[in-house]
């Protein structure tokens, strides 16, 4: 998952650069959302890139953001944490404008990859073997159980999605739907789709 979401990356690269030297017009904007299912909200602000064509109106816009999320699990337990978002849209952006949407949380596919790397350093081989002799654990596990068990109970969320909005010289309003998987250690995330309302000034 964490290879493909790196991939991603590299290709939302090379086609901001492709974009960027065509007949393309570029706006920058700085937004407000907020997003619910319930009880459960993610809000945040952010910054996104439009990079869209000038006769057609048909482009892209990149976009990241920060904020604070609480998330009911499966146990009925809130879970509050930090959301750092990376998404990008693809769309009709004019006046008037409709978009679809994929994206992640950058921020904890970036912190995974130190937890991975401190959990596989609390456990290696010869300490495992030392476990198993010295301790006489008698309940069937092998390496492979303790190696791979912290990336397996949580999962680099994300989401895909779709909205509209209008746009009102430098502010734009929009409203939009997105299918979340969101997750934490040992927990799994009771709902997953989730309303919101965002609000941009753009430039």
């Amino acid at each position: 998952m964490k290879y493909f979401l790196i991939s991603l990356l590299h290709l939302l690269s090379l086609i901001t650069i492709n974009i960027s030297y065509a007949n393309t017009l570029n706006n920058v904007g700085f937004f407000l959302k907020t997003e619910m299912n319930d009880q459960d909200y993610i809000n945040g602000f952010g910054t996104e890139l439009w990079l869209t064509n000038v006769s057609s109106s048909v482009g892209i816009a990149i976009n990241t953001s920060i904020g604070n999320a609480a998330v009911t699990d499966t146990l009925n337990i809130q879970h509050n944490y930090l959301a750092w978002d990376l998404g990008i849209k693809f769309g009709y952006f004019s006046d008037v404008f409709v978009y679809a949407e994929i994206g992640f949380d950058f921020g904890e596919m970036v912190l995974s990859d130190n937890d991975k790397d401190r959990y596989d350093n609390d456990l290696n081989f010869s300490e495992f073997l030392a476990y198993i002799v010295l301790d006489g654990y008698t309940e069937y596990h092998d390496y492979a159980d303790y190696y791979e068990d912290y990336d397996s109970s949580n999962d680099i969320d994300g989401y895909i999605g779709a909205g509209a909005g209008m746009k009102f010289e430098n502010i734009v309003v929009e409203a939009f739907a997105r299918y979340r998987q969101v997750d934490g250690e040992y927990w799994q995330a009771d709902s997953q789709v989730y309303s919101g309302v965002k609000l941009t000034l753009l430039f």
